[in-house]
């Protein structure tokens, strides 16, 4: 009799125990299953609402046939209005998407969701980022659609734990968000940019004293560069997505957009010089052996006499830099559509639109 209560006290303690492991052995379950089955729905990621926000109504009424896409130096980088008048191509008919920290995996989501209402042989301007490639790059600039499009085991490495658990319930967000939220509460998402084709940048410039361009150039290299991890998932991602869109005719062409002198200036003798180098030598190489248009624009060729005057901050152009890189990259668009590596339709949509 003596001996009953310690084995009673035993039993209790050891249901105690197991009852937290086997909570946690249940929630792991239920997401797996939850995990599985949103695959099985939604295999591919939808596009953020920023991306709709800018292809509802530019593709409303007429069907692009070049499309600017790409991160927030895209969207500041390039002026439709430039690239179509260049081309003798109707206005309307090029637009810009760029959002900011979209990568491939947007870029790709937002053409799946999109792919009827854009040109069967669509040009896409694919403005490229280091931190669009870099497993190593700060996680806010990991974009929805590149997290949706990670294994698991990746998310956990790439994203804080909130991100993570949060990224597997994408899908129901998104179908709450086009089907009861924005119908019932908000209404359609909508860009003050689209007046533009989606261009959407600043005038002026930025002063950089000495320790601020210090500060500004170790948070760049934080965010961005950090380990430059140019071999990893995200470099898979966006081969994978180019190798899809190229798949279904799509006409790629990587930019490779420039840097003000203070930045080239800053990194020199650094550690951020090599990774730079290295990342800009993985791009080109990639594109020449598998034979995608590549464009890289330095800073001197947009202004040879002030290189500065182009740039408004680190990474992106004001609008004086905006037009001169749409210039150039119009003329070399010409250049490859008169060598044959690029193709316009005959006839696109009969736009007379200013």
């Amino acid at each position: 009799a003596a001996v009953t209560p310690h084995v009673t006290r035993l039993r209790r303690v050891r249901t105690a125990t197991h009852r937290p492991q086997g909570a946690l052995w249940a929630v792991g379950i239920i997401l797996a299953l939850h995990g599985w089955a949103t695959l099985w729905v939604y295999p591919q990621p939808m596009p953020r609402r920023d991306l709709r926000a800018k292809l509802d109504p530019l593709t409303a009424e007429v069907q692009p046939v070049v499309m600017v896409a790409g991160d927030s130096r895209a969207e500041c980088g390039l002026i439709p209005r430039m690239l179509a008048e260049r081309l003798g191509i109707p206005k309307r008919t090029v637009i810009n998407i760029g959002t900011p920290a979209c990568d491939m995996p947007g870029v790709l989501a937002a053409y799946r969701a999109y792919a009827e209402r854009l040109h069967p042989d669509l040009i896409l301007l694919v403005s490229v980022s280091v931190a669009g490639i870099n497993d190593g790059a700060l996680q806010t600039m990991i974009g929805d659609e590149t997290l949706w499009s990670l294994r698991l085991r990746e998310r956990w490495s790439m994203a804080p734990p909130g991100r993570v658990v949060q990224s597997l319930f994408f899908a129901e967000r998104e179908w709450m968000r086009r089907n009861l939220t924005e119908p019932l509460l908000t209404g359609a998402p909508q860009s003050d940019s689209v007046a533009d084709q989606g261009y959407r940048g600043k005038t002026g410039r930025h002063a950089y004293p000495p320790d601020v361009l210090a500060t500004e150039l170790r948070k760049l290299g934080d965010a961005w560069y950090a380990r430059g991890a140019f071999a990893g998932a995200r470099w898979r991602l966006f081969r994978d997505a180019v190798a899809t869109l190229r798949a279904r005719s799509v006409q790629v062409v990587i930019v490779d957009p420039p840097v003000p002198p203070r930045f080239s200036a800053g990194i020199a003798g650094t550690s951020l010089a090599p990774v730079d180098a290295r990342y800009h030598e993985q791009l080109a190489g990639y594109c020449a052996d598998m034979a995608i248009p590549y464009l890289r624009v330095t800073a001197d060729e947009l202004h040879p006499a002030e290189p500065a005057d182009s740039f408004i901050s680190l990474m992106h152009l004001n609008r004086s830099g905006a037009e001169r890189m749409s210039r150039q990259v119009a003329d070399q668009l010409a250049v490859w559509l008169e060598d044959g590596v690029l193709h316009l339709p005959a006839n696109p949509n009969d736009d007379t639109s200013p």
